[in-house]
């Protein structure tokens, strides 16, 4: 993934640097109005109209099409269709307030911005439980919006393990015969359309204050910390997300790349190994831990960037809107398997 929190993004953190280690720290939980200042967030989108030019003079105007442009650095953020409606930052902070009024003890954690502004979040936090009360767990509902063209208004339920700050989207089970089958983000999706205050009782109405997503995700935990694992199934469970993740690992390479690919496997399997080995002094040999060995792998040890303040760049962003946010529900689902 490519450089993601770049020059014109900010980040406000609550009392203490979250996993990509970056940001503003505030003592006192901010409102979301209160962090969009804070972070830098207070600037708008404006649409602009578009032009082509053949580099010789020559110019015409694209019908139907707009740039958003974010106003304060005159910087293109994505070109949309002439009836999207941006949601303005101010407007998601205010949504978060009225999406958070009847719980108080949701409080922001952290807003901030990646690419330019083109995407921004606020991630409002309630009150954290534990499993098995030796692994504290903090739920939280991650509020996202794009000026890109391309991401909706979301609202993720999300948890965040304190001891290492490994990430799981809330999930729906789907359950088959009494065995859950899938886990399914529990999220709440709107378009650029209509007005955005418009859409927090649907928003309201689907997560329920973490209601039921919050409910199932602690009952899948539960299931998961009290399945006893071996070994071998540890083992096993390693390659199917490993190879649902990277690809098969050839048995015999081939050639340099097969080579690479397989030395890369074995080095992933042994950091897995030393987490899933830290686990069980935790908590004993569980599918939880198992879940929590690799999910801690892939979001905390797997690294693209050989500098440090990048990689805990393409962290923030994986986590809370990439492929590390995805694969987590899909491993969850296998280690319940187990």
């Amino acid at each position: 993934m490519a450089h993601e929190i770049e020059a014109h993004d900010g980040v406000v953190l609550h009392r203490e640097k979250a996993w990509h280690g970056l940001g503003t720290i505030v003592q006192d939980a901010p409102t979301p109005t209160a962090a969009l200042e804070i972070a830098g967030l207070n600037y708008r989108i404006e649409q602009w109209a578009l032009s082509a030019t053949d580099g010789e003079g020559h110019k015409i105007a694209v019908p139907n099409m707009v740039a958003n442009v974010r106003a304060d650095v005159r910087l293109p953020l994505g070109i949309v269709t002439a009836n999207y409606q941006p949601i303005q930052n101010l407007e998601l902070a205010e949504f978060c307030e009225l999406l958070a009024e009847q719980g108080d003890t949701v409080k922001i954690e952290s807003a901030g911005s990646i690419r330019n502004g083109g995407k921004v979040w606020f991630l409002l936090k309630g009150e954290s439980f534990s499993v098995r009360k030796k692994d504290e767990v903090s739920p939280y509902i991650l509020v996202s919006n794009g000026h890109d063209g391309g991401t909706a208004l979301r609202c993720t339920p999300t948890t965040v393990r304190v001891v290492c700050s490994n990430t799981l989207h809330m999930v729906i089970p789907k359950v088959e015969r009494g065995k859950v089958v899938k886990a399914q983000p529990a999220s709440f999706i709107a378009n650029h359309l209509g007005d955005v205050k418009g859409k927090v009782e649907d928003a309201k109405r689907a997560l329920g204050l973490y209601g039921k997503s919050l409910s199932a995700t602690r009952e899948m935990i539960d299931a998961a910390a009290a399945k006893d694992v071996n070994r071998e199934a540890v083992q096993k469970f390693f390659l199917e997300c490993y190879t649902r993740d990277f690809g098969a690992i050839a048995v015999n390479p081939q050639n340099a790349k097969e080579e690479k690919a397989r030395a890369k496997s074995q080095e992933a399997y042994l950091q897995f190994c030393q987490r899933f080995d830290a686990e069980k002094k935790l908590a004993g040999a569980t599918a939880w831990n198992a879940f929590n060995a690799y999910t801690g792998w892939s979001q905390n040890d797997r690294t693209f960037w050989k500098d440090a303040a990048k990689e805990n760049e393409r962290r923030v962003a994986s986590k809370l809107f990439g492929q590390d946010a995805e694969r987590s529900v899909d491993t969850l689902t296998l280690a319940l398997a187990l």
